[in-house]
């Protein structure tokens, strides 16, 4: 798959296209083959939420929820692997991808789980099933703490205050550098390499477009990290309490080599929830669902059909 995509991105290079038609006609392949249909709804006068679905049939739904600064597109490699067998909502939240993006709202955790809300009450009568990734794992858990949900899968998810981090040892100020103002292509590459256990090859002409696209943002992901970490690098929405009354059953995936979220989150996790099952892959980073898209839905698959 790997050489495959090499020269489809030389294809799209050596016919002139620029990073931006290159990176959507890659995105939109991919969406086609996992059967999925770009929709929108509106949960309020101002808030629109823009999302994938596919039509498949199902007892379940899953609901796959990215992470900071991230963006639905995260979803499409494990979208494809779960091979059509459950029914899928992929949505960008609020405040990224294609949803809307306003200053003025608070995008606290407690905020951004009521907007989930009132996202997914507009499909009535569905099994949900929760897929988190880093801090849609600590909106997905706040979530299954206050509304009732079918299962729920966390993957390298925020929530508790379990040191020893890179970002950590980095501090708020480098820390915050590696995270805003992404407006150069080195600063991409290397948040590219925080994230990653393995980078994989992305052709300069598409890290270019990446880093205009997340310069354009550079404004409002300082307001929406503000309501996420203290000056400290602390949690404002510690999850800690929370997550040891949580009864849904609980699926813990993670990258043991993860530079922001590190491995010690995942057994405090797997000790909190005490309905809950653990699997940590050695060799992935902070988002396995990109890396390892194969081995995690097997795990997700596997969990699911108990």
């Amino acid at each position: 798959m790997k050489k495959v995509f090499f020269f489809i991105f030389l294809l799209l290079y050596l016919s002139g296209c620029s990073g931006k038609e290159a990176y959507t006609m890659i995105m939109n392949w991919k969406k086609y083959q996992s059967n999925l249909t770009l929709k929108n709804i509106s949960i309020s006068k101002e808030l629109n939420v823009s999302y994938l679905e596919n039509d498949i049939q199902s007892d379940k739904t899953l609901v796959l929820v990215h992470g900071f600064g991230a963006n639905k597109d995260h979803w499409l490699d494990l979208a494809n692997q779960l091979d059509n067998k459950y029914h899928l909502i992929i949505p960008d939240l609020i405040g990224d991808g294609e949803s809307s993006k306003p200053l003025h709202i608070n995008y606290s955790i407690e905020n951004q789980t009521t907007m989930l809300h009132q996202f997914l009450s507009q499909f009535q009568n569905k099994q949900i099933v929760l897929v988190g990734n880093s801090m849609g794992g600590l909106i997905s858990l706040n979530y299954a703490y206050k509304y009732q949900i079918n299962a729920l899968v966390l993957i390298d998810s925020l929530g508790l205050e379990v040191q020893d981090a890179y970002l950590n040892e980095l501090g708020v100020n480098k820390a915050k550098k590696l995270y805003l103002d992404i407006c150069s292509v080195e600063k991409m590459h290397s948040l590219i390499e925080l994230v990653f256990a393995k980078p994989p090859y992305i052709p300069e002409f598409i890290v270019e477009y990446l880093t205009k696209e997340k310069c354009q943002l550079s404004k409002l992901d300082e307001h929406k990290l503000s309501a996420l970490f203290d000056n400290n690098l602390n949690l404002i929405d510690n999850i800690q309490a929370k997550s040891t009354q949580i009864k849904t059953p609980t699926l813990i995936l993670w990258g043991e080599k993860d530079k922001i979220v590190h491995v010690k989150n995942a057994y405090a996790f797997h000790t909190n929830i005490k309905n809950s099952e653990l699997v940590i892959f050695e060799n992935l980073g902070h988002i396995p669902m990109m890396e390892d898209p194969k081995s995690i839905s097997q795990s997700i698959i596997s969990f699911l059909d108990q």
